[in-house]
């Protein structure tokens, strides 16, 4: 039973409306909502009610994937930032995966064998972003 002024609590956290879902793994590719709650992809379906979630985003003309995977990226600061593959050309992979519908990185050989260790004490224990590493076959 409802009492003036109560509403019944939203089932979901937030509802991409309208947006073009693409999930090759599902084989889903067409005009859809996404529901989310705790993080996670509660409900795909073709018309999920607004009033059943806290926030709603219209996502009309845009595409809505999984997380997208950088094959070529500079992500190790290194103990010499002015040069080459030691910083200077690297980039912090928080401040542009996530705003790109990136989720993780593959560092294209900015460490070698002899300075991975602080490689991943640096950037990928840091990083929300998930990282995977080529090492370079020159030692550092």
């Amino acid at each position: 039973m409802l009492y003036a002024g109560y509403s019944t609590a939203q089932q979901y956290d937030l509802l991409i409306k309208h947006g073009h879902v693409i999930d090759p793994k599902n084989h889903i590719n067409a005009i859809l909502d996404v529901a989310v709650t705790n993080g996670k992809i509660a409900k795909v379906s073709k018309d999920i009610d607004a009033t059943q979630s806290k926030k709603t985003i219209d996502a009309t003309g845009l595409y809505v994937i999984p997380g997208l995977i950088d094959v070529h990226t500079h992500v190790f600061v290194g103990t010499k930032p002015a040069t080459f593959a030691d910083g200077v050309y690297s980039v912090s992979p928080d401040d542009f995966t996530f705003k790109s519908g990136v989720t993780t990185v593959v560092d294209a050989g900015t460490a070698g064998w002899q300075n991975f260790a602080l490689f991943k004490e640096q950037v990928i224990d840091k990083s929300q972003t998930r990282i995977l590493a080529f090492l370079n076959i020159f030692g550092h």
